[in-house]
């Protein structure tokens, strides 16, 4: 089964730095079982894009939740497609703690995502699953992903159980359906292995900034024997 591998870089990199880090990944080591998602800042999207190597994937971070139009500062759906990106990173708890972003504006950026062929990654604390489920209710779905992401874990060095991780991705397919759901919070070449055998992927941070950190991360998607 493919496993699903986000390296969600934040706000971190130059285009210098970014064109380093592509250089330095080696495609080549990428497990059949892997499918592997580079979601830089918006401002390298373009120079990433241009850069990035099959099989790599290109994403984004965040989307408007407001279509093309006079919306001052927004990046929407349409602009991220022609960008060549494939995955959109939405509902990240650094959005909603430092931006606010509340259940229904996380609902109608999905729904951005979906009518423009995105495939969005909805991130989600085990707290937020009800409500988040409730506010998508009249919205349909397809190629969803949900990433469940701990407050706690959330670059503080303290993943969560593997135990809790299975037991909350009970949770969210009760609430969404039979979707993958993927794990973030502290994830590294440690701890992978043990959230692959109970998750469909992860969402890596800090640890996806160092190409080479990275690469061990997605070598997991390979099956021990």
């Amino acid at each position: 089964m493919t496993k699903l591998f986000i390296a969600n870089w934040k706000s971190n990199k130059t285009v210098a730095t970014a064109e380093e880090w592509l250089k330095a990944f080696d495609n080549s080591k990428i497990p059949a079982e892997a499918e592997v998602v580079i979601a830089p800042s918006f401002s390298l999207l373009l120079a990433v894009s241009a850069q990035l190597k099959s099989p790599l994937k290109l994403g984004a971070q965040d989307v408007s939740l407001f279509p093309m139009g006079s919306y001052t500062g927004a990046v929407n759906a349409q602009q991220l497609v022609d960008q060549k990106v494939e995955y959109v990173i939405v509902g990240h708890s650094e959005r909603r703690r430092y931006f606010h972003e509340t259940h229904q504006d996380v609902a109608n950026k999905l729904q951005q995502a979906m009518l423009n062929g995105l495939k969005p990654i909805l991130c989600l604390d085990d707290e937020y699953i009800e409500a988040q489920a409730a506010a998508l209710e009249s919205t349909d779905l397809p190629n969803l992903v949900v990433a469940y992401e701990p407050v706690e874990a959330i670059g503080s060095g303290h993943n969560a159980p593997v135990d809790q991780v299975q037991l909350v991705s009970q949770k969210i397919k009760l609430a969404f359906g039979d979707v993958p759901v993927i794990y973030g919070g502290s994830v590294d070449e440690q701890n992978v292995h043990e959230y692959l055998l109970v998750s469909d992927g992860v969402l890596v941070g800090t640890a996806s900034l160092d190409p080479v950190e990275f690469a061990k991360v997605v070598a997991a998607a390979h099956p021990k024997k």
